[in-house]
């Protein structure tokens, strides 16, 4: 006797007891809707249905059904959609089939279950899953045949390709409408007859003519546009986890079938025009809301290369752009989009890069800058050597993150999602009730107002409430340069109500910036005073000589880097040196005292061996908008704090303690850590840049890193500040304000809807055709609601 269930293969719970004789054999199943489906197919003589499944069913659990899948057994096109990470391996994957958020809840439950898979987040606003397994114990192929086992069909996904399978699905979707628009027209013309006949005398041979036209039209409406809500209720029934599928199935399927018995005995009622219109705007509900999420959720990056030139032996070629390799020279035309990450070998261009830090600015690109994919070239022809591909690039890591940070819902998802399970059981269980009263009271509209029970109280406007607002604004901060990277952070962010600042890198920009020149030798300039320095420092890989790289180098030979003290070489048969006080003294130079700062700036000398020839005043200076950030902080009712490892004549140099509310220098990593734990308000955000910030970034409630931070800072951080520009920061607070109040207008609108026409369905005041319409437009004005959020 088999422990699995006969229809659906799952395991048949201890101690229960459901069985049926069919094909001459005992049938046992795990539910009685499996049962009820076993013996329809039998009774239908579809039979064979069964035959088939088992004679294909090894193959469809073992072999690849998925044969897009199949192609990333090559290398090529497995480096281009998975990115290979030391936690494992993370592919982003499109998916078919998602109707709300039950359904994400489902994917993420299954496939947690999975051997060898780490984890998985799915967004429902864009039906993406992001999903990270240890390839030593499953492999993508198998993910997608679980996927697929479960009745979800999945897509590999990459940046720039949701267009294409939106558009797909748009047009399927377009097609079912107009066969359900078609047909309730036809339908109701038919009907209008009927309803005509009634009043004024009709021949029953006419009549039953009539009824025959609205079968005709209705079947392929029935049949073939309500298909995604039946897939759905039979995937609810095999995975004994309901969605709105399964009532409004139930809803379509018996008034279709009761019609059709009246029409066959030719007597009773036939709502072939209320099953029409109820499929028509059902689907039209769903098609806006899919247009109306597409349009905030859709992909702002302009579409990658699909052939790209590259460098071969110096002859040029023309390649498919996932052929490209690291190490290749490759070349784009001015106005084209960078489609890999790399090293610039041209002198420079400009760089268009809003599709990643959301500035709109170009930037001036040197030779041997890193260059990121999706980014624009803006200037001329330039050639790119090929550092990072696929899902390697920091184009497709950004994704990934804002797909996770999507995919990890905020408490209130999280109850939503646990609810709507009980919640479509109690829909079934009150349209029951319902149906049996109306019966009792011998109402002959019964049937139609357990109808409008089943429909009215779909709670698709209340799933949709928290992820769409959560996607949109997600989205508007991508694009302000503001990446979130955990799901928590909008929700903490709406409470924060104490800012903690490091200074360097942070509330000042990280690097030296030359504050003064002064000339020590009236025969040279300021500009060949640089050029020299330039000439000098040009191959350093020292922060110092950072500052140096964007002028002009002069010819240098005999580069010698001085440990500790500075550089020297020699220009134009003369010997150089650069570098500080201690260099300049080991020469017998005589640096005055009057030239050194009691402030906390660095002076550098340029010198020959004779005599000194120019000061150079090196300093970290403070963002613009630093100041006027903090103040409007403070206006806001925020505390703001600096938190800072410098030392107190350091810190006072470039920031004035009045700004602040607390004043804290010479703090080392876990006193920075200690403070923080020390505060009575745990709503505090953290925004830091280096790896003494890392302990206060990890124990913050939430942490911002700045988009130069370090790898360390980023990973331990709960967003990224990529546009490098403080004024974002009260931006994205109130940004989450916003959407807090979004999420609250769209949960009482839902859940005020629910509770206001259940009563008036369950008085058989609500037919079923309003009940959908009503249906549809709440969740298309919960989504509306939201992309309000579009605008920061």
């Amino acid at each position: 006797m088999s422990n699995l269930c006969y229809h659906c293969g799952d395991p048949i719970p201890a101690g229960l007891d459901i069985a049926s004789e069919l094909q001459n054999q005992r049938r046992e199943f795990c539910c009685f809707g499996c049962q009820a489906i076993a013996e329809h197919i039998c009774g239908a003589d579809l039979s064979l249905y069964y035959e088939r499944r088992d004679n294909s069913k090894g193959a469809r659990i073992n072999e690849d059904n998925s044969p897009v899948f199949a192609l990333l057994s090559d290398k090529a096109l497995y480096d281009q959609y998975v990115h290979q990470g030391e936690d494992g391996h993370v592919i982003q994957v499109s998916l078919t089939g998602i109707t709300c958020s039950a359904c994400a809840w489902l994917i993420e439950k299954h496939l947690s279950q999975q051997q060898g898979v780490l984890s998985v987040h799915v967004n429902l606003s864009s039906a993406i899953a992001t999903i990270t397994w240890n390839p030593a114990e499953t492999n993508v192929q198998e993910l997608a045949k679980q996927l697929l086992y479960i009745g979800y069909v999945a897509q590999p996904y990459l940046p720039g390709e949701q267009d294409t399978l939106q558009r797909q699905e748009k047009k399927r979707a377009i097609i079912r409408l107009g066969i359900a628009g078609v047909g309730m027209m036809q339908v109701m013309m038919s009907a209008i007859a009927m309803y005509a006949g009634d009043l004024q005398g009709m021949d029953d041979i006419y009549r039953q003519l009539l009824r025959w036209i609205s079968f005709i039209f209705a079947t392929p409406v029935v049949i073939y546009a309500g298909l995604p809500f039946y897939r759905g209720a039979l995937r609810d029934l095999k995975n004994r986890h309901f969605t709105m599928d399964l009532p409004v199935s139930i809803g379509v399927l018996l008034a279709y079938a009761s019609s059709v018995l009246a029409l066959y005995m030719e007597s009773g009622h036939v709502y072939f025009d209320s099953v029409t219109m109820f499929i028509f705007f059902l689907l039209l509900g769903r098609f806006l809301e899919a247009v109306a999420r597409s349009y905030h959720v859709a992909d702002r990056h302009q579409a990658p290369l699909t052939a790209v030139k590259v460098v071969k032996d110096q002859t040029e070629s023309t390649i498919p752009l996932q052929q490209l390799q690291t190490g290749d020279v490759a070349i784009i035309e001015p106005g084209q989009t960078f489609p890999v990450d790399g090293i610039l070998l041209s002198d420079f261009t400009s760089v268009d890069e809003s599709s990643l830090t959301g500035e709109y600015t170009p930037v001036t690109k040197q030779q041997g800058a890193n260059i990121h994919a999706q980014t624009v070239n803006v200037d001329q022809q330039v050639q790119l050597q090929v550092t990072e591909v696929g899902q390697n690039t920091k184009a497709a890591a950004i994704s990934r993150i804002t797909e996770r940070a999507l995919g990890e819902k905020p408490r209130v998802a999280i109850i939503a999602d646990k609810v709507a399970h009980y919640f479509v059981i109690a829909i079934l269980i009150t349209a029951s009730l319902t149906y049996g009263f109306w019966s009792w009271m011998g109402e002959p509209e019964a049937y139609w107002i357990m109808v409008s029970v089943l429909v009215v109280t779909c709670p698709c406007a209340l799933s949709l409430a928290t992820p769409v607002a959560l996607t949109t604004v997600t989205n508007a901060l991508k694009g302000a340069g503001f990446l979130i990277t955990r799901g928590h952070v909008i929700e903490a962010l709406a409470k924060t109500q104490h800012i903690v600042f490091d200074k360097t890198g942070t509330l000042t920009y990280g690097s030296f910036s030359i504050t003064q020149i002064e000339l020590l030798e009236n025969a040279l300039s300021s500009e060949q005073a640089l050029t020299l320095i330039s000439g000098l420092e040009q191959h350093s890989k020292h922060p110092i000589a950072k500052t140096f790289q964007q002028f002009a180098p002069a010819s240098v030979s005999h580069l010698q880097n001085l440990a500790s003290q500075g550089v020297t070489g020699i220009i134009h048969g003369d010997t150089y040196y650069f570098g500080n006080q201690t260099l300049m003294e080991s020469l017998g130079l005589r640096v005055p005292a009057s030239t050194v700062s009691g402030k906390a700036q660095l002076e550098l000398y340029l010198a020959t061996a004779s005599q000194l020839l120019a000061k150079v005043t090196l300093c970290d200076i403070l963002r613009p908008e630093a100041r006027t950030v903090i103040e409007s902080l403070r206006q806001q009712g925020i505390r703001v704090s600096l938190l800072t490892g410098d030392t107190l004549e350091s810190a006072h140099s470039i920031l004035e303690p009045e700004w602040f509310d607390d004043f804290k220098t010479s703090c080392l990593p876990d006193q920075k850590w200690q403070w923080l734990q020390a505060q009575d308000s745990k709503d505090i955000l953290m925004v830091g840049d280096g790896l003494n910030d890392v302990p206060a970034l990890a124990g913050a409630t939430t942490s911002l890193a700045m988009g130069a931070s370090s790898d360390l800072a980023k990973l331990h951080s709960d967003a990224i500040l990529l546009s490098e520009h403080l004024s974002t920061i009260p931006t994205a607070l109130k940004a989450a304000k916003r959407c807090r109040q979004i999420i609250q207008q769209n949960l009482i609108w839902a859940a005020g809807y629910n509770a206001t026409l259940l009563p008036l369905a369950i008085a058989g005041w609500i037919p079923p055709w309003v009940a959908a319409i009503g249906m549809a437009l709440s969740s298309l004005i919960v989504v509306v609601n939201a992309t309000r959020l579009n605008k920061l």
